[in-house]
């Protein structure tokens, strides 16, 4: 199970996930960002990961598609930074 929980504020939309990152819960996430797109506008977006247990290979590609639109991914567990360090790493990569 994935629960999204966004906070508005009038600089920023915060994501916050808890639960496993896998399918089918990556369809929802997707269906949600798209549904929420408009309400963003040009603020800053922050998605937090410190709730997330589990991430499987959809859950790391759909991270790695918000993370190339700009969107901010924060995390404070040991499990989420490592998925979040490899994100960026390949992002790194693909940019030489």
């Amino acid at each position: 199970m994935l629960r999204i929980t966004i906070a508005e504020t009038p600089t920023e939309q915060k994501w916050t996930l808890e639960g496993r990152l896998v399918q089918p819960w990556i369809s929802e996430l997707k269906s949600t960002w798209t549904k929420t797109k408009n309400a963003r506008r040009e603020r800053k977006c922050v998605v937090d990961l410190t709730g997330v247990t589990f991430i499987d290979r959809s859950g790391e590609k759909a991270l790695a598609e918000l993370c190339k639109q700009g969107k901010q991914l924060t995390a404070t567990g040991c499990y989420t930074r490592r998925v979040m360090h490899n994100i960026e790493k390949r992002k790194s990569n693909s940019q030489r």
